[in-house]
C-alpha cells in the first residue's frame, strides 16, 4: 500500500521545513516570548528544583525541553559535547546548541501533530482524507513557522487532533473507551496550551447527543473522560497544586490582561485580525475547504458536524472578543481546518465520473493546488532566516566602528546577550587579562578605549552599555518624550540605534510624545547606516504583529526588521555605566506577561 510511503514523505518534507535554518539568529537574536516562557526554565530545573515557578502557561513543553537536554548531555553526550562543563553555564556562555534543540523539538511535535491528525481523519473518515489532513497540517505555514521557534503551541496540536477522533467515536457508539481517550487526548492538548483544553468539547456534545439513548452512562462516562483529562494535564504539571495561589494568580492576570489591556500598536479587532490570519496562516484554498467541509459534515448529520467544527468555532470567537490577539493563539483550531478541508477535497475529486486511479490523481492535483500557497511561503520564509538579520548587521557595524563598553541607545528589540562582548562565548582578541589591583580579588581586564588607549578594569566590559535598563517593547512608548533627546546627549548616548518594529509600534499609539520624540531625533541626528530587511524596491511591510515577525510577506529578503543608526549632532560620545538610566523604565501592571514578538 502506498499510503505508509506517503505519510512518511509528507511528515518528512515538513519536519525537513520546520528545522531548515532553524538557528537563526543565535546566539544574539531570539524571541521574546522563547527566552521569557520556556527553554531558560528547563535550564534552570538543572540546577534547582522542578517547579517551574510560572503558570501563565502550563509547563509540558518546558519538561520535554528539559527532557531532551538531559538526553542529550547524558547518554548522547558522545554526540553532544558542553565545551563549558554543565548545561547552566553553557546556556550563559554559548547556548545555541540549546536553542536548537528546543526549536527543533517545537518542530518534532509539529510533525507529530501531522501523524495525530492523519490518524484521526483516517479513523473517521478514510486513508485519503487521513493523507490530505496530514499534508495541509503538514504544509500550512502557521504551523511550520511556530514549529521553528521554542514554544509550546505546536504541542498541542497531538492532543486535539486524537480528542476530535475520539469524541466522533463516542458519538458514534457511545463506548467508555472513547470517552477515556477523548478525556485523555483533550489533558494532554491542555498541558501544552491552555485553550487546548477546548478539545474537551466535541466529548461534551458527544456526551450530550446521546443522553436520551444512554441516559444516566453518558454524563458518567463524560465525567470519567474529564477526570482522566485532568490526571494527564496534572502529570505533566504536577507542582500546580502545591501552588495553587500562583497559579490561579498567574492564570487570571494573563487572562485579564488578554481581555481587557490591548497592546500598544494594536488597531484592528479580533475578528476581522483571525479571519486574515486564516488567509496566510492556512491559506485562502484551504480555508475555503474548511468551510465547505463543515458544510458537508452538517449536512450529512449536523449532530456530527457540529462535533468537528466546535473547536474551531468557539476557539475563534474566545479569541475574537479579546483585547489581544495574535495569529498563533488559533493554532489549536488547525487540526480541524485540515480534517474539514480534506473532507471537501476528497469529495470534489469523487464528482469525477471516473476509475479510483483518476479520483485519486484528481485528489492529488487537487491538494497540490491547495498547497502552493503555504509552500511556497514555507521555503521562502526559510530562505530568509537562513540569511543575517539586521540586528546582526547593526551589531557587527558598531562592534567593528567603536571600542567596548560604548553608550549607545539600542531600541528593545534585542535580548540582553547582544550587548555582551562576547555573546557566543569566545572572547574577542583585543580582550585580555591584566595585573590584580589592591582591593581586587582577581585580575582584572584589559580592552581599547578611544585614540588607541587601553585601560586596565576590574569587571569584565560589555560590548555596548544601554541606558534604559530593559524596558520592554510593549511599555517602550511611556518612557519616550522630547527630554530623553536631551538626556542622551548630556551622558554621551550620541548614537540611537531605531527598530522598525518597535518604532512603528509605538508611533501606532497616537500619543503626541512619542511622535515628538521622533521628530526631534530626526531633526537633530544624521543618519550613519540604515539596514533594510526588504528585496531592493520591495515596498516596506506596516508593522504587524505576526507579519512583521514570521516574514511571510515576499518583500523580505533578510529576518529583522528596518533598523537604523543615528548620530546626534552635538554630542560627546562617552563610554563605561551610565549615572542613571535613560529612560527610566516604568513598572507594569501585575500580571501583564512577557510582551509577545
Amino acid at each position: 500500500m502506498v499510503r505508509l510511503p506517503l505519510l512518511v514523505l509528507i511528515v518528512a518534507g515538513g519536519f525537513a521545513l520546520r528545522v531548515w535554518h532553524n538557528d537563526y539568529g543565535l546566539p544574539f537574536i531570539w524571541g521574546i516570548d522563547e527566552g521569557f516562557h520556556f527553554t531558560n526554565r528547563a535550564v534552570v530545573m538543572f540546577r534547582e528544583s522542578f517547579d517551574p515557578g510560572y503558570y501563565q502557561n502550563p509547563a509540558a513543553y518546558t519538561y520535554l525541553v528539559y527532557a531532551s537536554l538531559r538526553a542529550m548531555y547524558g547518554p548522547l553526550r558522545f554526540v553532544f559535547e558542553l565545551p563549558w562543563g554543565n548545561v547552566t553555564d553553557q546556556f550563559d556562555k554559548d547556548p545555541t546548541e540549546i536553542w536548537t534543540a528546543a526549536r527543533t523539538l517545537a518542530a518534532a511535535l509539529g510533525a507529530g501533530g501531522v501523524v495525530a491528525t492523519y490518524a484521526a481523519a483516517r479513523r473517521i473518515w478514510g486513508a485519503r482524507e487521513g493523507l490530505v489532513a496530514a499534508a495541509l497540517l503538514s504544509f500550512a505555514f502557521l504551523p511550520v513557522a511556530y514549529s521553528r521557534v521554542a514554544v509550546t503551541d505546536v504541542g498541542s496540536l497531538i492532543g486535539v487532533a486524537l480528542a476530535i477522533w475520539a469524541a466522533v467515536r463516542a458519538y458514534e457508539d457511545g463506548r467508555l473507551r472513547w470517552y477515556l481517550l477523548a478525556g485523555a487526548a483533550g489533558g494532554l492538548a491542555l498541558a501544552f496550551k491552555y485553550t487546548g483544553g477546548l478539545a474537551l468539547l466535541p466529548l461534551g456534545i458527544a456526551a450530550a447527543t446521546r443522553l436520551r439513548q444512554d441516559g444516566v452512562r453518558a454524563p458518567l462516562r463524560l465525567a470519567a473522560g474529564a477526570g482522566l483529562a485532568l490526571a494527564v494535564f496534572v502529570a505533566f504539571n504536577p507542582y500546580l497544586f502545591g501552588s495553587l495561589d500562583q497559579w490561579w494568580s498567574d492564570l487570571r492576570g494573563q487572562a485579564k490582561v488578554t481581555a481587557e489591556q490591548r497592546k500598544a500598536g494594536q488597531q484592528t479587532g479580533g475578528f476581522s485580525y483571525y479571519l486574515d490570519s486564516l488567509t496566510w496562516g492556512l491559506g485562502w484554498a484551504a480555508s475555503l475547504a474548511a468551510l465547505a467541509g463543515a458544510l458537508i459534515e452538517l449536512r450529512r448529520d449536523w449532530r456530527r458536524g457540529l462535533l468537528l467544527a466546535a473547536v474551531p468555532v468557539v476557539l475563534f470567537i474566545y479569541l475574537s472578543v479579546q483585547s489581544r490577539y495574535f495569529g498563533r493563539w488559533l493554532l489549536p483550531a488547525y487540526p480541524a481546518f485540515a480534517m474539514l478541508a480534506a473532507v471537501a477535497l476528497t469529495r470534489a475529486a469523487d464528482l469525477v465520473p471516473r476509475s479510483a486511479a483518476i479520483r485519486a490523481a484528481v485528489l492529488a492535483s487537487l491538494t497540490l493546488v491547495v498547497l502552493a500557497q503555504p509552500l511556497a511561503a514555507d521555503v521562502r520564509s526559510a530562505q530568509v532566516l537562513g540569511r543575517e538579520d539586521t540586528r546582526e548587521q547593526v551589531r557587527a557595524f558598531l562592534a567593528d566602528d567603536y571600542p567596548p563598553e560604548l553608550r549607545v541607545a539600542i531600541e528593545p528589540a534585542v535580548p540582553g546577550r547582544y550587548y555582551r562582548v562576547n555573546p557566543d562565548g569566545r572572547f574577542p582578541p583585543w580582550l585580555h587579562r591584566c595585573a590584580r589591583r589592591p582591593g581586587w580579588s582577581e585580575p582584572g581586564w584589559s580592552f581599547p578605549r578611544p585614540a588607541g588607549r587601553r585601560i586596565c578594569a576590574r569587571f569584565r566590559p560589555g560590548q555596548f552599555t544601554r541606558p534604559d535598563g530593559g524596558v520592554r517593547a510593549s511599555a517602550y512608548h511611556l518612557d519616550l518624550d522630547q527630554d530623553v533627546i536631551v538626556q542622551y546627549r548630556r551622558y554621551g548616548y550620541c548614537l540611537v540605534v531605531t527598530f522598525g518594529v518597535v518604532r512603528e509600534r509605538a508611533l501606532a499609539t497616537g500619543d503626541p510624545d512619542v511622535r515628538a520624540y521622533y521628530t526631534r531625533l530626526e531633526r537633530e541626528s544624521d543618519v550613519l547606516r540604515r539596514f533594510s530587511p526588504y528585496d531592493k524596491g520591495a515596498k516596506s511591510v506596516p508593522f504587524h504583529f505576526d507579519l512583521s515577525f514570521n516574514y511571510y510577506p515576499r518583500a523580505y529578503q533578510r529576518p529583522g526588521p528596518v533598523a537604523t543608526v543615528y548620530r546626534l549632532r552635538h554630542c560627546r560620545q562617552r563610554y563605561g555605566e551610565p549615572p542613571v538610566q535613560i529612560p527610566k523604565a516604568r513598572e507594569l501592571p501585575r500580571g501583564v506577561p512577557a510582551d509577545e514578538p
